[in-house]
Parts: C-alpha cells; sequence; structure tokens
C-alpha cells in the first residue's frame, strides 16, 4: 500500500514479440493490392496484418523498400533496405545470402521473440497466439533457437564429416529467434558459412546445419507437424498435422489446393484457418 492507503499492483511487463521478413527484387514486383496467385509475399503481408502483432520488412535497396511501403496492407509493418555498404554481399543471383545478411543485420528486434518467415509462408491466422507460444517453451528450455527439422534429413551432396550423418538438416523458412544476442551470433556463424560458399549447390541449409551442429545444446527442435511442408501437403490433414500452424508451400500450389478443395473459392479464400 502507497501514503493513500491504495494498493499498488506490479504491473506485467509488456510481452515484445513479432515476426522479421526479407523480399528480394522478384516478389516485391509481384506485390499487388488484390490477392493474386502469384504473389507470395502480399499473401504473407496479409496474413501479419490480420494478427496484432508487429514486423519488419527487409529489402535488398532503397528503392525496393520504397515500392514495398506502398503495398503494406498495415501500418504495423516497416520496412529497411540494408544498408549500401552491405549489399556487397547480396546479389540477385544469390538471394540466399541476402536473406541471412538481412537477417544478421535486423537482430536483436523483438526482445520476447522474433519469428522469421520466408515469402512462401502462410500463418493460420486464428492460431498465432498458440504459434508465438512456443517462445515460452523455448525460454523454459534455456534455448535460444527453435528450428522444425526439414523433410529430407540430408540431402544428395549435403554430406559432410563437419557433422554426423544422423543430425538432420533444418528448416531456413521458420526461425524463432528467442535470445536475441545469441541468435544473431549464430546467424553471423550462418552468414560466414555461407559467404565461404561451404555449399556446393548453393543452398543455405547446409551451412546452417553446420551451425546448429556446433551449437546444438543452444538449439531446439520444434514439433514437425508444427508446419505443413510442400505441394502435396494437406494442411487439413488430421493424422500427423494436428498442430499445423504453418502451411509453407509455394502460394500458386496453395490457391490450387484450395481450388481442389472449394471449386468456387477465390484466390484469397482458405481452408481450415489458412488463406492461401
Amino acid at each position: 500500500f502507497n501514503r493513500t492507503g491504495f494498493q499498488l499492483v506490479k504491473l506485467a511487463p509488456k510481452i515484445e514479440r513479432g515476426f522479421l521478413l526479407a523480399a528480394t527484387k522478384r516478389p516485391i514486383e509481384r506485390l499487388r493490392r488484390a490477392p493474386h496467385p502469384r504473389d507470395e509475399l502480399g499473401a504473407l503481408l496479409r496474413d501479419v496484418c490480420a494478427t496484432k502483432y508487429p514486423a519488419k520488412l527487409m529489402t535488398r535497396t532503397s528503392e525496393e523498400a520504397a515500392r514495398a511501403r506502398k503495398y503494406l496492407p498495415c501500418d504495423r509493418v516497416t520496412v529497411e533496405a540494408l544498408p549500401r555498404e552491405r549489399r556487397r554481399l547480396s546479389s540477385s543471383l544469390d538471394a540466399r545470402l541476402f536473406k541471412v545478411d538481412a537477417l544478421e543485420r535486423s537482430l536483436p528486434l523483438f526482445k520476447d521473440g522474433t519469428l522469421y518467415l520466408d515469402n512462401d509462408v502462410a500463418l493460420k491466422r486464428g492460431s498465432v497466439d498458440e504459434l508465438f507460444g512456443y517462445f515460452d517453451e523455448l525460454r523454459k528450455r534455456h534455448r535460444a533457437l527453435g528450428v522444425v527439422r526439414a523433410h529430407v534429413c540430408v540431402p544428395p551432396g549435403h554430406r559432410t564429416p563437419e557433422v554426423p550423418p544422423g543430425y538432420c538438416e533444418h528448416n531456413s523458412g521458420v526461425l524463432f529467434f528467442q535470445d536475441q544476442n545469441q541468435s544473431k551470433a549464430l546467424v553471423g556463424e550462418w552468414l560466414a558459412e555461407l559467404t565461404r560458399r561451404t555449399s556446393a549447390d548453393g543452398q543455405d541449409q547446409l551451412p546452417l546445419r553446420k551451425v546448429l551442429w556446433r551449437h546444438r545444446d543452444d538449439v531446439w527442435d520444434l514439433p514437425y507437424g508444427l508446419q505443413c511442408r510442400g505441394r502435396r501437403c494437406d494442411p487439413c490433414a488430421k493424422k500427423g498435422h494436428r498442430n499445423t500452424l504453418l502451411w509453407h508451400a509455394a502460394r500458386e500450389d496453395r490457391v490450387r489446393f484450395v481450388a481442389k478443395r472449394r471449386p468456387n473459392a477465390t484466390a484469397d479464400d482458405g481452408v481450415c484457418g489458412f488463406y492461401a
């Protein structure tokens, strides 16, 4: 109680969580105000804006940032371009290097959890609080990063003596950054691996696998059924995808799936809580 006799109630600290996105020139050029099957970034932005959480979108150039701002569905999304001195690491031929560079540049971001998503991911809009609840589990487990195992453990050509063959690759398109500073250090190592071109085919998951193995005690494998991955995945399936909160497939494939499931659906109609 204070001197006036009123009881002082300690306010709970405000939780700061949000999304981090990155887009190269092509998805930004495809942005439309109305839903379009090839506009993946626009669909993801609409999903994000249907939630209460903020987001940050990283672009390669200031011109791309300016175009993206014209098509934002809400004002909770901020857009930032990579500084000119960092663009030497990025090119139109190496979008993956740009993505990781943008992640390293952006972190730390939201202090209680930053969720990175690739452009071809759809959110189950009514279950985003449940999705962000995985940050609480990461904190309880004292893990810096949450990842989802890839659908192919070790693709052909990705074996390396630096990592045991039983340690699988993880999907680089869905990343839960819980400890912001530690996550930034991990992404910095990932960027260094990519810059050294340690993957012959230019993929980013082999370099990420090396970093995750080195820091395996700081990483938690999220439930595999968290995301529905690939063109053949059914986000409505009960078996194997009971807790599906992310639909990770090309937008054109998602639109075709919805059209098959709901013949009279429009380009922006959805199924099972997902919007194509």
